[in-house]
C-alpha cells in the first residue's frame, strides 16, 4: 500500500527525490535535507544556529527581501537541524515551486550569515537556554542522556551551562567553515507531496540543485552504547512545584534490529506516549492518582543510531517516592509477566491507525518520505514493518522485553525540588 503511494528516484549526480500524489488543489509540501546536523557540527547549538541563519540573508537578499519574496509567492519555508541532517521544509503552490527551490539553492550556495542577525539569534537562544535551565523535564532528560551515553554518542546531551558556553563561541567564521564542510549535492534528499508527479519533481530538483558542490561528506563514527551499570542523577531546582523523573536503559540496537518491532510494541503497552492507553497511565495515574502524566518511549533510535528505553513521569514532591516506586514496579511487572493477548491486539491496531494518520496530509506525507530516504529505506519498508507489527504476539513481546529491559540496570534522573539522596535506594 505505502510503496504504491510514495515513489522515488535517484538523480545521476546523487540526489534522492521522492514524490507522493496528494489532492491538495494545486499545492505541494516538501521536506529536503543534506547531511549535517549536530553530529557534523559537534554540538546541537552550532547546528541549530547555522540552520536558522540560512533564512537571515544571502549574497543577493536581506532578511526583509526574503520575507517579501515568500509573501509574494504565498510560500512557507523553514530551515532546521536534526541529529544528522540540515533540513529545509515548506509549502507552496506547484506553479511557484521552481521559484522556492531556486531560493533554497541560493540560501545553500550563497548564505551571508549577517553579523547583526547572528547577534539577535544568539540573544534569543540565550533566553531559550535560560528557560531551559529551569525546565524540570528538560533537565531530567539531559541528565538521563549523560548517564546512558558517552560524549561521542549522538544521544549524549550537553548541560545547559555547556550549551551556553558553546553558543557564546559561535561566530560568523564558525558558521562559514561549518557550512562549507557539509554542503554537498551528493547527500541531498527532497521529498514532495501534493499535486506533482515524480518526473516533474525530479526535473525541478535537477534544475535547481545540481550546482551544489559534489563534496564527499561522512558522518563521524561512534560506538553503540549498552547497559552496563545503573546511574542516578539529580538536578536540584528547589523553587519548582513538581519533580520530573526519568528512568531508562541503553538498548544497543537500532530500529533495523530483528527485535525492534516487538520491543517497540511492548513499550507502547507499558506507556503509550501518544495517549492514555498504556499500563502506566491506567495504574499510576487513574488507579493510584499519583501523577497527571506518565509515559514510556524509545527515544534516539533509528536505522543508524542505537537508542534507549525510557519512562517519564511528573510528580508533586510529596508523592515522588510513591510515584517512583510505582514506575519501577510496573517495569518489573511487565518484564517478569509479559503482556496479555488482549493488550497486544489493542496496541497492534493502535499502531496501524497511527501510521495511517501520519499519511493523512501532504506535509506529514512529505516528512515520512524524507525520513525513509534519510534512513536508507524505501516506502516498501513501511509495508513490511507494519506487517511485522500486526503479526506480533505476546510471546514475541515478552521475549524482547526480557532481553532488553533489565530493571536492575535502569539509570534514573530527577529534576526539581528534590533531596540529594532521593534516588539512593
Amino acid at each position: 500500500m505505502y510503496s504504491k503511494l510514495i515513489t522515488q528516484t535517484t538523480l545521476p549526480w546523487g540526489a534522492t527525490v521522492l514524490s507522493a500524489a496528494f489532492p491538495v488543489h494545486g499545492t505541494v509540501s516538501f521536506v529536503g535535507s543534506i547531511a549535517g546536523g549536530s553530529r557534523m557540527a559537534g554540538t546541537e547549538e552550532l547546528a541549530k544556529i547555522h540552520a536558522a541563519m540560512l533564512a537571515e540573508g544571502t549574497a543577493k537578499r536581506t532578511k526583509k527581501d526574503i520575507q517579501l519574496f515568500l509573501d509574494d509567492i504565498g510560500a512557507s519555508l523553514s530551515f532546521g537541524s536534526s541529529n544528522d541532517r540540515l533540513v529545509f521544509a515548506g509549502r507552496v503552490s506547484e506553479k511557484n515551486l521552481h521559484k522556492l527551490f531556486a531560493f533554497v539553492a541560493e540560501a545553500l550556495l550563497e548564505p551571508s550569515f549577517p553579523a547583526r542577525e547572528l547577534t539577535v539569534l544568539k540573544q534569543r537562544e540565550q533566553s531559550n537556554l535560560a528557560l531551559e535551565a529551569q525546565d524540570t523535564r528538560t533537565q531530567a532528560s539531559i541528565a538521563l542522556s549523560r548517564a546512558l551515553f558517552s560524549p561521542e554518542h549522538p544521544n549524549y546531551a550537553h548541560t545547559t551551562d555547556e550549551s551556553l558556553a558553546i553558543l557564546s563561541s559561535i561566530t560568523r567564521k564558525t558558521l562559514v567553515a561549518f557550512h562549507e564542510s557539509i554542503l554537498s549535492r551528493k547527500t541531498l534528499i527532497v521529498s514532495i507531496a501534493g499535486d506533482i508527479t515524480l518526473e516533474r519533481a525530479a526535473k525541478l530538483v535537477d534544475q535547481k540543485f545540481k550546482k551544489l558542490p559534489a563534496r564527499e561528506v561522512t558522518l563521524p563514527e561512534f560506538a553503540p552504547s549498552e547497559a552496563a551499570e545503573a546511574k542516578r542523577e539529580i538536578v536540584a531546582l528547589p523553587h519548582k512545584a513538581s519533580i520530573d523523573y526519568m528512568t531508562g536503559i541503553a538498548l544497543g540496537i537500532t530500529s533495523d534490529h530483528a527485535d525492534y518491532a516487538a520491543l517497540m510494541l511492548g513499550m507502547q503497552v507499558l506507556g503509550n506516549p501518544r495517549g492514555f492507553t498504556g499500563r502506566l497511565m491506567k495504574t499510576v495515574r487513574e488507579e493510584e492518582g499519583l501523577t497527571y502524566g506518565v509515559y514510556a518511549s524509545m527515544p534516539g533510535i533509528s536505522a543508524k543510531t542505537d537508542g534507549y528505553a525510557m519512562v517519564w513521569g511528573t510528580f508533586a514532591p510529596a508523592l515522588f517516592p510513591q510515584g517512583r516506586a510505582a514506575i519501577r514496579r510496573e517495569i518489573e511487572k511487565i518484564v517478569d509477566k509479559g503482556v496479555t493477548d488482549a493488550e497486544v491486539k489493542k496496541h497492534r491496531e493502535l499502531y496501524d491507525a497511527y501510521t495511517r494518520v501520519q499519511l493523512a496530509d501532504s506535509a506529514s506525507l512529505a516528512q515520512v518520505g524524507h525520513n525513509l530516504a534519510a534512513q536508507g529505506r524505501t516506502a516498501a519498508y513501511l509495508d513490511r514493518f507494519t506487517k511485522t507489527v500486526l503479526s506480533l504476539d505476546s510471546k514475541h513481546i515478552r521475549a524482547a522485553l526480557k532481553t532488553y529491559l533489565k530493571p536492575e540496570l535502569f539509570s534514573e534522573a530527577a529534576a526539581g525540588p528534590i533531596e540529594k539522596n532521593a534516588l539512593a535506594s
